[in-house]
């Protein structure tokens, strides 16, 4: 006699590590946002810091390169050299972070709009996310191309690319649908470990992200402009001396 699919059924310990693990995900997709908020915080304190100060910034690292090159002038020592390099180094990026703030601000939601993007990023976290997909290698690689488009859009609010991005998803263009009984037991505990494990690193890295001072000046309404007028007036102090150090060689 053939046996129905609705007639098999699973093997205990199975549906109880798949009942865990269905839990779990919706739980790390919401961890994995509130991870990204933080980030998204912080990166846009730096933003607005770079777009205020970015010409102190770039002034004052370019007088530390013009010190340092001329220490390395006179010394001759290779590691005055490098350290005249890293400070050349230094002054380039930061005049590509300081043009990538002015010219890529991201956009200002409104708070439906805000809370949209936090739901869709979850929604497709749950079913993108590389780990989900541990034993396929070329899924692996997939959801990991997948997830940075993801984040990309997250971190520019861009709620139209985080539409189509759950698009995909939803017309199955990646990731098929796989029943979850394919799974061995033992795939499934090795599931269910990396996703507590993923799910305690993720609450360890929010909390470390939530004490970082720029993330609190972010979300404790801050002045701002008053904070950036402190800066601005320290680092212009920190301007001066270099001037007359330089001047004083």
């Amino acid at each position: 006699m053939n046996v129905q699919p609705s007639q098999l059924t699973i093997h205990p310990a199975k549906a109880t590590l798949l009942a865990h693990i269905r839990v779990l995900e919706p739980q790390i997709a919401q961890l994995e946002e509130e991870k990204a908020a933080c980030q998204y915080q912080i990166d846009q304190y730096y933003r607005l810091f770079r777009l205020y100060l970015g010409d102190l910034l770039t002034q004052t690292i370019d007088l530390q390169m013009q010190l340092a090159l001329n220490k390395a002038q006179k010394t001759g020592r290779r590691s005055d050299a490098e350290e005249a390099q890293n400070w050349r180094d230094h002054f380039e990026q930061t005049n590509q972070a300081v043009r990538e703030a002015i010219a890529h601000q991201p956009t200002n939601l409104g708070e439906t709009d805000e809370h949209e993007l936090r739901r869709l990023y979850r929604q497709a976290v749950t079913v993108a996310h590389p780990d989900r997909h541990i034993n396929d290698p070329d899924r692996t690689a997939q959801a990991t191309a997948y997830m940075m488009r993801l984040n990309d859009a997250y971190k520019c609010r861009d709620l139209v690319a985080i539409r189509r991005l759950v698009q995909e998803l939803d017309d199955g263009r990646l990731f098929a649908a796989q029943p979850e009984t394919i799974y061995d037991l033992e795939e499934l505990r090795q599931w269910h470990r990396r996703l507590t494990n993923r799910q305690t690193g993720l609450q360890t890295e929010i909390d470390q992200l939530k004490a970082d001072d720029a993330y609190r000046l972010m979300t404790a309404n801050t002045d701002l402009i008053a904070h950036f007028s402190t800066l601005r007036d320290s680092m212009l102090q920190q301007i001066d001396h270099l001037k007359h150090h330089l001047q004083s060689l």
